[in-house]
């Protein structure tokens, strides 16, 4: 705790409850580690050892104001969570501190010029998903895009999920009489307006402050899912009650090292209406993401923060969570979460076809995904899983809902992946760029892809998503392909 001398000092003060930036910085300056988060200062000195993300972050803004860095990232009440209230040292007397910023200026481009058009002028420019990330790229603090934009190693995988897409042909009916096209469809036991989805996909608030709240208010607008990530920057209640009437979300499931946090989180999104979940189980460790871990290891340089062993090569991302439970194998796993609900739940990050059909032997849905190509580079696409279960279990697609994820830019994306079996295809990346221009870019994006998927759909002479099958597309097959499917008809 506290020299004698400061906690008089704070003593002195407490009926005023006015610690001074001085005194912080003071302490700081000692080996404390006292930070300023809206407008309170906490002392994090006992809980360095546990923060997910490492110490070295917390010690960048050891004295200083860190709000404008914490409230992208975390929910509301994770000081509550984690902290005991003792840390919680009252309010900062300075009363020229801004310390919540209303939202994220608009940042110099990469050219050097400023992006000074308004949203509503921004908008207009877009017209197709790949826009929104040029935008995104002018607009976001580096650090913010480099955190969306990672992936594994050398990000041959992020780029292969997306190239894979493009391997798979079309295969178009004609003269067949198209009047209307109906998107509607079934995932996990709830009708929606389309076939596609809002991703799990942590860090919302870092492309704005309205975060997962915008995400949820845009796909209530239009009938679509939003699958509620983890790690989320609001409480499962905020964004519950954030709901249209008729609006049923999903929510992504970490299992924590400390299993009682996550069973507390499982029951609490039961109560408040969550309908489903999905156990992700691609990210025992983090993944190597060598765009994010250059721009933290510039900003510790610039901040003065260079440790006595250079380790930052290992160093997590931007935004991290607590470790995962190590010692889940397929029966214990699923033995866990059937003990606490009967809804329907999915495995996100099946890459391969022997679990998929672990997955129905098991009774819940396999979820294809290599985690955005962030985890493990080499890993194969959420294509060449599909393939390899029509291939070797192809009754995976009769008795479970296949999810899909990875490199979906284009309605034709989303067509060719239903068209291959899948029951729901998932986009984060893409929601994430349209969301750095709030909720306005998030409802244009989804029109955007829901006009490309009529249109792929009318062209290719399907008037609704049940009638799509493997007929019609086929495979071109890669130069040096492992795979022995060359067309699927």
């Amino acid at each position: 705790m506290f020299t004698r001398r400061v906690r008089g000092v704070f003593e002195h003060r407490k009926q005023l409850l006015i610690p001074s930036r001085a005194e912080v910085n003071q302490q700081s300056s000692k080996g404390r580690c006292l930070v300023i988060i809206k407008g309170n200062v906490y002392d994090l000195s006992s809980y360095l050892d546990s923060h997910p993300g490492g110490s070295s972050i917390l010690r960048q803004y050891a004295g200083r104001d860190a709000t404008e860095a914490f409230e992208p990232i975390h929910p509301d009440n994770v000081i509550e969570k984690h902290l005991c209230r003792e840390a919680n040292l009252g309010p900062v007397a300075d009363s020229d501190m801004n310390t919540a910023p209303v939202s994220a200026p608009i940042k110099m481009s990469s050219s050097g010029s400023s992006l000074e058009k308004s949203i509503p002028s921004l908008l207009r420019s877009v017209v197709n998903i790949n826009d929104f990330e040029l935008v995104a790229s002018q607009k976001l603090p580096a650090r913010s895009f480099a955190f969306f934009k990672s992936g594994a190693e050398d990000e041959e995988t992020v780029q292969w999920n997306r190239n894979s897409w493009k391997r798979i042909r079309f295969c178009p009916r004609v003269l067949r009489p198209i009047r209307t096209i109906d998107l509607t469809t079934s995932i996990l036991g709830t009708k929606y307006s389309t076939p596609f989805f809002i991703c799990p996909a942590g860090g919302a608030k870092l492309a704005h402050l309205s975060g997962d709240l915008a995400l949820t208010k845009a796909a209530g607008k239009h009938g679509i899912l939003h699958w509620v990530p983890n790690n989320t920057g609001y409480s499962q209640k905020q964004l519950a009650d954030a709901r249209a009437d008729t609006q049923t979300l999903y929510w992504q499931i970490y299992a924590l090292e400390d299993l009682s946090v996550t069973e507390k989180e499982i029951k609490q999104a039961i109560s408040l209406g969550y309908r489903a979940f999905a156990l992700t189980v691609d990210a025992n460790r983090v993944g190597k993401r060598e765009r994010d871990v250059r721009l933290i290891i510039k900003e510790e340089e610039l901040a003065g923060n260079q440790a006595d062993e250079d380790n930052a090569f290992a160093s997590g991302p931007t935004i991290s969570r607590s470790h995962i439970f190590p010692d889940f194998d397929w029966t214990s796993a699923v033995t866990w979460l059937r003990k606490m609900t009967d809804l329907p739940i999915a495995i996100k990050g099946i890459q391969s076809w022997e679990d998929a059909a672990l997955c129905m032997k098991y009774g819940v849905h396999p979820w294809l995904s290599n985690h955005g190509g962030r985890q493990l580079e080499g890993a194969p696409s959420a294509v060449d899983t599909l393939l390899a279960i029509h291939t070797h279990c192809p009754e995976v697609f009769r008795r479970c809902d296949v999810i899909v994820d990875g490199g979906i830019s284009r309605g034709s994306d989303i067509v060719k992946a239903l068209a291959l079996g899948a029951k729901g295809v998932g986009l984060g990346r893409a929601f994430l760029y349209a969301l750095a221009l709030g909720e306005l870019g998030v409802d244009k994006a989804i029109r955007i892809l829901k006009n490309e998927v009529e249109t792929t759909m009318a062209l290719l002479g399907v008037s609704s998503i049940d009638s799509l099958g493997p007929s019609y597309v086929s495979w071109v097959q890669r130069e040096h392909s492992l795979l022995n499917v060359a067309i699927i008809r």
